[in-house]
């Protein structure tokens, strides 16, 4: 697993100036000295905060809503500290940061927290939540209720045993972004969908379960595989 280093070099330059001339006043585009960056900031009223977009080509816009442009927003500022007080590495955690800036990711402490208390109960420890995290970019901001035990409830279902839950969402990190159908038989994600099963393998009676991905009104050749083989169920 190689770390996505991200920082936040270049995404950005300090306005110099925060008076407020008059109220509501139109936007004022303002051409930076580094021609790669254009900062537009918005005046509003005196009792609000100015709202600074800065824009890099090749980059989302990146919102800000602090009279620091540097600060971070209180609420990703949380979900900063919370996750170094688990011990997630700081490449990961700026990795965490970045999408959340850039409107990728939406979570706050509670909800990235729920998320990982949820995760720790059925077996996964901080370095693998880490990784899934780091992969499928939504995660932390899912709701645990809905969509994470919804998911792990179906999987129980199909006949994975608990013990086989943390290696089988491990090596399908982004389980938790399909929904439940209403039928209760599958995940969906738009057209593609997820169906689990567990089936025997060999002689031994040994169980595996097997995840496979299709695509709604493909043919069978143009169909997703699994990218990974069956999970043993222990």
């Amino acid at each position: 697993m190689s770390a996505m280093l991200v920082g936040r070099q270049g995404l950005g330059v300090a306005c110099s100036s925060r008076t407020q001339s008059k109220p509501f006043a139109k936007p004022q585009p303002v051409q930076s000295q580094r021609a790669s960056i254009i900062v537009r900031v918005t005046q509003q009223s005196p009792d609000t905060k100015t709202v600074i977009t800065k824009t890099t080509p090749g980059e989302l816009p990146l919102p800000w809503s602090e009279k620091d442009p540097y600060k971070l927003p209180s609420s990703i500022e949380k979900v900063q500290r919370m996750l170094f007080s688990l011990g997630w590495e700081k490449p990961w955690i700026e990795q965490i940061v970045d999408r959340t800036m850039k409107g990728m990711l939406r979570t706050t402490e509670e909800r990235a927290k729920g998320v990982i208390d949820y995760l720790t109960s059925v077996g996964l420890k901080q370095d693998e939540i880490c990784n899934m995290a780091s992969i499928s970019v939504v995660l932390l901001g899912l709701n645990p209720e809905t969509r994470l035990k919804s998911v792990v409830d179906y999987l129980k279902r199909r006949g994975v045993p608990d013990s086989g839950i943390p290696d089988l969402v491990l090596k399908h990190p982004r389980i938790f972004e399909y929904k439940l159908n209403a039928e209760g038989t599958e995940l969906v994600k738009g057209r593609a969908r997820i169906q689990v099963d567990v089936v025997p393998v060999g002689t031994s009676g040994e169980m595996a379960c097997a995840v496979n991905y299709f695509r709604e009104g493909a043919s069978f050749m143009e169909a997703p595989v699994s990218p990974v083989g069956p999970v043993r169920a222990p």
